[in-house]
């Protein structure tokens, strides 16, 4: 499941990310990232990962057309998590995304907001 929930800014998407993701996540996330588009000309993103699944075949497609459609806007990404495992995957995908990504700990969530806000 992908939620957007309560930001620290209003120049952030927050969203948080958990269990299985499927298709029927992405509407409200893409009407935020619009929005914040549409405000700021970019789009920052701090996303906190839970107990994620996995994602559906359906979500993997809706995940394409998604950043197709949001790719130039990207500025920064701050995932905020306990997985260690997406470390490595943050990195290989800050060689894809032209945003600037970065990995937090759980209990660095509060620098992930002030890296995430800083210009």
């Amino acid at each position: 499941m992908i939620k957007v929930i309560e930001s620290r800014s209003d120049a952030v998407v927050a969203i948080e990310v958990s269990e299985k993701v499927t298709k029927k996540d992405y509407p409200d996330v893409e009407q935020a990232f619009r929005e914040i588009a549409d405000r700021y000309g970019k789009i920052r993103v701090l996303m906190m990962v839970g107990e994620y699944t996995g994602v559906s075949w359906d979500a993997i497609l809706e995940d394409i057309e998604f950043n197709k459609e949001f790719y130039k806007y990207y500025d920064k990404v701050a995932v905020v998590s306990d997985r260690k495992w997406m470390k490595p995957i943050i990195k290989i995908e800050d060689y894809f995304i032209k945003a600037d990504m970065k990995y937090f700990d759980l209990e660095q969530q509060n620098e992930a907001w002030e890296w995430i806000t800083q210009e």
